[in-house]
């Protein structure tokens, strides 16, 4: 009879600390709200939005959503990172795109939106303030193009 109380007490005990590994696992998929700079590494999978308030998003990864910037920042996707929802930077920053992207890009602060040879977009492209909107050759736009503020578009 002890036995069993031992071994039932051991397993309760491993099924509690084994909850909040699975918890903290499952950050990855649900929405994703951080202040200050935040990097979605390569290997990593964000499935739901990711909203970032005064820094800069790096995206190494995957994002399964939207991405939204706001505030001094700036959204940045390297060559292997991948977007499958819109960026929409509201603050100071720029959108910087080298990997790919399925859906929308909108820039309404006062920051650039470029898009490197290596982009893929499936998607329209907006910048809507100040900045320029930036386009290199060799890049991959599925979708229009538009820069309806003071800024100028620039083919490279």
């Amino acid at each position: 009879m002890k036995t069993t109380t031992i071994a039932m007490t051991l397993a309760g005990g491993v099924l509690v600390a084994a909850l909040p590994a699975t918890v903290a696992q499952a950050d990855d998929d649900r929405d994703v709200f951080r202040s200050g700079a935040y990097t979605v590494k390569r290997g990593q999978e964000i499935d739901g939005d990711l909203t970032v308030r005064g820094g800069t998003v790096t995206i190494y990864g995957s994002v399964d959503g939207n991405v939204r910037q706001i505030g001094k920042g700036s959204v940045v996707v390297k060559a292997s990172g991948d977007v499958d929802g819109n960026i929409v930077e509201s603050g100071k920053g720029s959108v910087n795109v080298r990997g790919e992207v399925d859906g929308n890009i909108s820039e309404r602060g006062r920051g650039h939106v470029k898009i490197f040879r290596s982009a893929e977009v499936d998607g329209n492209v907006a910048e809507r303030n100040k900045g320029n909107l930036v386009i290199w050759r060799g890049a991959d736009i599925d979708g229009n193009t538009s820069e309806s503020g003071k800024g100028k578009r620039i083919r490279r």
